[in-house]
């Protein structure tokens, strides 16, 4: 009798036990091997509707990654205490100089540690253009008469300075008979440019690039 008991008791551990184990699998479910791992499943659901009028919360931090733009001398000095406007004037002028030699020499190598990308390809292509047709540029920066700054901006983390040059140059063009282009103009001339510098401030690289240019006017 004793061992009929047993076995019993035996009997309703195992129902239980079959009982506990369909009830987790209710609950939990089971994998079959296909399904897709649950936060990868959730991921691919483009077309949830389920949270589509719920706002988006925004990180505390967000705020700090919108590109914010300063402007003035005052900013600049605030994001680079090591700026000084007449150091950067004497570097700027400098530069002058050295990128208008290395275009008319066709220097590419100088070039490219002195321009941005962009401007870098259009002096490139006229260059090219210039070496194509066999004709040869000398240019002589004879004097800089004003170097000012016109405007400096900040735009997350990516400085602009603009400045103004008025310089006395000596631009000679030649053909491919070495006859002089234009010789009307080919005399000592005034010019007015506007060139804007950039330089990534995240970066431990000190040097400025030119990247854009524009000629106001040239005066006889």
């Amino acid at each position: 009798m004793g061992a009929q008991l047993q076995f019993i008791d035996i009997i309703i551990f195992a129902v239980i036990a079959v009982l506990l184990v369909l009830r987790l699998r209710s609950v939990l479910g089971q994998r079959t091997g296909y399904e897709q791992p649950q936060d990868e499943s959730r991921a691919n659901r483009f077309d949830d509707t389920e949270n589509d009028n719920e706002p988006i919360p925004l990180h505390p931090k967000a705020a700090d990654e919108v590109p914010v733009a300063l402007h003035g001398l005052d900013a600049m000095r605030k994001i680079d205490r090591s700026f000084n406007e007449k150091e950067f004037l004497d570097g700027a002028s400098a530069a002058l100089e050295m990128i208008l030699t290395a275009y008319a020499e066709g220097d590419l190598t100088t070039l490219k540690r002195l321009l941005g990308y962009d401007l870098l390809q259009s002096f490139t292509a006229s260059i090219q253009a210039r070496a194509k047709a066999k004709e040869s540029l000398v240019i002589t920066l004879d004097d800089i008469r004003e170097a000012s700054i016109l405007n400096i901006s900040i735009i997350d983390q990516l400085a602009s300075i603009t400045v103004h040059f008025h310089s006395v140059q000596t631009r000679i063009a030649k053909d491919e008979n070495d006859e002089v282009i234009e010789a009307d103009e080919s005399g000592a001339r005034e010019f007015t440019d506007i060139w804007t510098f950039e330089r990534d401030l995240t970066l431990s690289d000190p040097n400025w690039k030119l990247v854009e240019t524009e000629s106001e006017s040239a005066e006889d």
